[in-house]
């Protein structure tokens, strides 16, 4: 679902599935005010090493939905800020990037662990 956009996630919903979307440039404007207004209440860290490479991930959920534009059935907003660094040659390369997604049901981290996610 590479936007996400309203009418396919309102099918989505209509047909009684949830979904999980990317939010990439849209002319919604949704993108810019989750960039704008996400304020996490979970976050869970993840770092993987090996092959000259260090990645570190960290993802955070929000059901706060305030000042987000009306989008359907829209539960849970998810923030992935990822860390990548690749050593070669006493060359340190780190590269960061930001995503977000929407999904349509609430998504929590489990108690307890710090790699688990479910959906309620």
């Amino acid at each position: 679902m590479p936007s996400a956009p309203k009418k396919t996630a309102q099918t989505i919903i209509d047909s009684g599935n949830d979904y999980l979307g990317a939010l990439k440039g849209n002319p919604s404007g949704l993108l810019e005010a989750v960039q704008t207004h996400f304020q996490a209440q979970q976050s869970v860290q993840q770092i993987n090493k090996g092959h000259g490479r260090i990645e570190k991930r960290t993802v955070c959920i929000t059901h706060r939905l305030d000042q987000i534009p009306d989008f359907p059935g829209l539960q849970t907003l998810i923030r992935v800020e990822s860390e990548r660094q690749v050593h070669r040659a006493n060359i340190i390369a780190v590269s960061t990037e930001t995503r977000y997604y929407v999904a349509s049901r609430q998504w929590i981290f489990e108690h307890g662990s710090s790699s688990t996610s479910r959906w309620l």
